[in-house]
């Protein structure tokens, strides 16, 4: 089975988020913990997926505005202000 790169790095954050709710007593679960650490894993991964999409439209914002932007325009602030404005207008909290 392939897994996305940041599957099991997501699974490990998951599994200490649920291990602390636990030992602090924040939350008992229904379900058992290993559906539940799968279910954290895939919602990280779905939000990692549209945080990416983000940044992929930021950037192609970012080449066409640079077509006419002054010379010496800095581009990491420019690509940072089109992906807070594009996170904005869909609704994505960063």
């Amino acid at each position: 089975m392939s897994r996305h790169p940041k599957e099991e790095q997501f699974s490990r954050i998951a599994a200490r988020m649920l291990k602390a709710l636990k030992d602090e007593g924040g939350a008992t679960f229904k379900t058992g913990e290993i559906p539940l650490r799968a279910r954290i894993t895939r919602v990280l991964l779905r939000e990692e997926a549209v945080i990416d999409d983000l940044d992929r439209q930021a950037n192609v914002l970012l080449a066409e505005h640079l077509r006419s932007a002054p010379p010496g325009i800095d581009r990491q602030k420019m690509v940072l202000m089109i992906r807070k404005k594009l996170a904005k207008e869909q609704g994505i909290p960063l």
